[in-house]
């Protein structure tokens, strides 16, 4: 997740826009000339938006700190068991200062 008020997008995209199984409106940009996929965005979290690593030049500097769709894992994918992991969006907002401890680990 990626604070919207430090993303800035130039160029031409597509959306898709579809309703999460919470209700939440999803939004999927994407290059509409080759349907790379590049940044999504959620109702439930307005001032974050999720930014495809293949869009960057080095995404080295990133850290996973939270896997969820875990429910949609596949057999080869394994992350560090260290990571929390969650089958579906768990109920935390990014920069919430408390979502660590309410998650069951330590912040």
């Amino acid at each position: 997740m990626y604070a919207r008020d430090r993303f800035r997008l130039t160029g031409r995209i597509a959306e898709h826009k579809l309703t999460s199984d919470n209700g939440n409106e999803v939004t999927r940009a994407f290059c509409p000339a080759c349907g790379s996929p590049i940044f999504g965005a959620n109702s439930g979290m307005r001032d974050h938006v999720t930014i495809t690593l293949g869009t960057l030049d080095d995404s080295s500097t990133f850290a996973p700190q939270v896997t969820v769709f875990t429910r949609n894992r596949k057999p080869w994918d394994v992350m560090d068991d260290r990571i929390p992991s969650f089958p579906a969006q768990p109920g935390w907002q990014p920069g919430d200062p408390v979502w660590p401890r309410r998650l069951g680990w330590a912040a």
